[in-house]
């Protein structure tokens, strides 16, 4: 199957373990309504819609294999310039471009030393 970008999806913003709060990368993850069964897993450049307002963002669908034991398919988002609490909220998640394939690491310093490259790449992408 053919993904055709934009791709949007949607839903709930769960708690999760917060461990992307412990290197100043906090995260809203939700499990998407759409069925994303074709959608590879991995990183996308992406934008957020929040209450009509719109913020630019870096999101993964995938497992998280570094850091979750269960094969829940989720896609977790960081929003550049955003403060607040979204839990509970209902968001849209706008993929626009495939970054590069989820991966596991050897540890989560390592995992958080990759997401902060993606983040740098994703305002450069965004600008």
């Amino acid at each position: 199957m053919e993904i055709k970008f934009p791709l949007t999806l949607h839903g709930t913003v769960l708690h999760g373990k917060k461990l992307g709060s412990t290197v100043d990368i906090p995260t809203a993850n939700i499990v998407p309504l759409e069925d994303i069964s074709g959608l590879a897993h991995g990183v996308y450049f992406s934008l957020v819609d929040i209450d009509g307002k719109v913020y630019k963002g870096i999101t993964n669908v995938g497992v998280k294999p570094t850091v979750k034991e269960d094969r829940t398919v989720n896609a977790e988002t960081f929003i550049y310039d955003y403060e607040g609490d979204l839990y509970e909220k209902e968001i849209l998640v706008k993929l626009l471009e495939f970054k590069r394939p989820e991966m596991k690491f050897d540890s989560f310093e390592a995992l958080s030393l990759q997401m902060k490259k993606d983040l740098e790449e994703g305002r450069l992408y965004m600008s």
